[in-house]
């Protein structure tokens, strides 16, 4: 089944080549709470838009999954916007970043690379770096403000 999803997601890509992700490029890095509802809206209600940014996303490239899912992490999302979420969202202050749309896009477009959808437990990893980007970017903040 990961297997046919995978197939979908390349082919779905493969057909989208010939259109420009200029759009997506001038909305990021999302910078607000409201540009990221507004993602969220364009990804759940455009199907064309949601190919577009696994294209883009997956164009980022990287040596490993690690690399690839922190650029992408990198390209969408200023660190303050991030730090209202960890994976989860069990702290009471926090919300679940696992239940945005633009989680599964980060998912698709690693998983759009061959080399990494045929890896062991490639969600896993991707799922363990988002993880850490989003503990670690209130110390980003930190050691940014410090300089």
């Amino acid at each position: 089944m990961i297997q046919r999803d995978e197939e979908n997601i390349l082919t779905k890509t493969k057909d989208l080549s010939m259109y420009d992700t200029g759009d997506i490029d001038n909305k990021l890095p999302i910078n607000t709470q409201e540009q990221l509802e507004e993602l969220e809206n364009d990804l759940s209600n455009n199907k064309h838009y949601r190919c577009q940014m696994i294209k883009r996303l997956s164009s980022v490239g990287g040596k490993s999954i690690k690399i690839m899912a922190k650029r992408i992490m990198a390209i969408l999302f200023i660190p303050e916007i991030l730090c209202e979420f960890s994976y989860s969202g069990r702290s009471n202050k926090k919300r679940p970043f696992e239940k945005l749309l633009v989680n599964k896009i980060i998912f698709d477009s690693v998983l759009t690379i061959k080399k990494f959808a045929n890896a062991d437990n490639a969600a896993n990893e991707i799922e363990q770096v988002i993880k850490y980007f989003l503990i670690q970017t209130p110390f980003k903040i930190k050691d940014r403000a410090g300089k």
